[in-house]
């Protein structure tokens, strides 16, 4: 997999530059968020600061959402349906990818939401009844990465939030000179970094609501 320190940087500086267009933090008639936001989280109760970047529909995430730490490094990118978790999410650790899975939103509007799924010893299609108030499930293959060196560490197959499957990846030997030639190579063991542009140093505050 491959190292992405310098996209929070990226979508930042978009930001930044999108913004002479592009009206943020913006509210509809009722008062509700609404359009492109950037929310910026002070670190309290013993969590870190952090921001995000995504779109609300009159007050409910719509699509994908980016979180960045305090640092200004990517920490997760997820996608949102009427304000629930739904479809492909990826989470990073110092930049690099660690994780990659789906999620099934459950349908907000309704108190129970019916989803078929695969019985992994019968192989015969079930349908089940679920109650909508846990919001989201795990549901699929979410697979798991050494943040070092890319490498695929596990899979796990979930159902609904249950495992019903899982796979170990361990390095065989023949390998483990090949991925550490591999992991001295990518950036962050490297002494360059990735660094803005002269005059384009980024922060937070550059997109709060004026």
């Amino acid at each position: 997999m491959f190292r992405i320190l310098s996209i929070a940087w990226l979508l930042l500086f978009s930001l930044q530059v999108g913004a002479q267009s592009t009206a943020f933090n913006q509210t509809d008639e009722k008062g509700r968020p609404h359009g492109q936001w950037v929310v910026n989280q002070p670190a309290r109760m013993g969590e870190d600061a952090y921001a995000e970047w995504g779109t609300y529909e009159h007050g409910v995430k719509w699509g994908a959402w980016y979180k960045f730490d305090g640092e200004a490094q990517i920490t997760a990118i997820e996608r949102y349906r009427a304000g629930v978790l739904d479809g492909e999410a990826k989470y990073f650790e110092n930049g690099s990818l660690v994780c990659i899975g789906n999620y099934r939103g459950l349908n907000p509007k309704n108190d129970y939401d019916t989803i078929y799924v695969t019985d992994p010893v019968t192989d015969v299609e079930i349908r089940k009844i679920v109650s909508t108030d846990r919001g989201t499930l795990r549901h699929g293959i979410w697979r798991y990465y050494d943040p070092r060196t890319g490498r695929l560490v596990r899979e796990t197959d979930y159902q609904l939030d249950e495992v019903i499957a899982r796979q170990e990846f361990a390095i065989a030997a023949v390998d483990s000179t090949w991925y550490k030639r591999r992991e001295q190579a990518m950036p962050h063991n490297q002494k360059t970094f990735y660094k803005p542009p002269r005059g384009k140093q980024i922060h937070y505050t550059d997109f709060r609501e004026k």
